[in-house]
Formats: C-alpha cells, sequence, structure tokens
C-alpha cells in the first residue's frame, strides 16, 4: 500500500522537493527555517498549480527556478554556480517525465545532493 503511494508522487512535485534541498543546499549557512518555510510553500503552492499541464519545457523550467528561488529566499543572492545546478535538475526532470519511478528518484536524488552540498558550503 505504502509503495503505490510512493509511487503515485507526481513529477513536479518531486522537482519541488529535489529544488528545494539543491537550493538550501547551493545557499549554505546559515540555515533561515522561515525563509525555507516560504520556499517550500511557494514551490509546492506551483506545483500544483502546473500539475495538469505537464510537459517537459515545464518542468525543465520548474526545476531551474525551483533551485534559483530557493536559494534567493535562504540567503539573498543567487551564487553562479546555482545555475548550473538549477540546470542539472531541469534536465533531469525533463528528460524523465512520464517515467513510473522517476518521481521518486529525482527527489531521493535532489535531497541527498543538496543535503550533501549544504554541509560541503
Amino acid at each position: 500500500m505504502l509503495r503505490r503511494e510512493v509511487l503515485g508522487m507526481t513529477q513536479l512535485l518531486a522537482v519541488a522537493i529535489a529544488a528545494f534541498f539543491l537550493g538550501v543546499g547551493m545557499a549554505g549557512e546559515p540555515f533561515a527555517p522561515l525563509h525555507a518555510l516560504l520556499a517550500i510553500t511557494i514551490l509546492l503552492l506551483i506545483a500544483a498549480a502546473l500539475d495538469r499541464r505537464r510537459s517537459p519545457l515545464i518542468a525543465f523550467l520548474f526545476g531551474i527556478a525551483g533551485v534559483l528561488l530557493t536559494c534567493y529566499l535562504q540567503h539573498g543572492e543567487i551564487y553562479p554556480g546555482t545555475g548550473v545546478v538549477g540546470l542539472g535538475l531541469g534536465g533531469l526532470a525533463a528528460s524523465t517525465l512520464g517515467r513510473r519511478t522517476a518521481p521518486v528518484a529525482v527527489a531521493v536524488l535532489g535531497t541527498i545532493v543538496g543535503t550533501g552540498l549544504f554541509f560541503l558550503l
């Protein structure tokens, strides 16, 4: 039962989760919990609004914009490497759109890499 619910995750929801962790990871220290809460709320609202209109272009642009928005809200500026991370997430989201287990893989991969970046930067 749990497996069915996890595999039912939409692609844009997974991109929102990955973009949040990657943006926070790229922003680095100090962690601002209220800014992070605002960022994940905005990303989840946008993902819910765009969920019916799924296309590779929307997934690609949402991946880029999500990482940039989260990094900006968390730290107040966008670093040059953040755009590269956003391009990577957007490319991954667009290329895996429509695959059954891709949303879970995108969310897990974004969470792991974002958490690692947070502790490295």
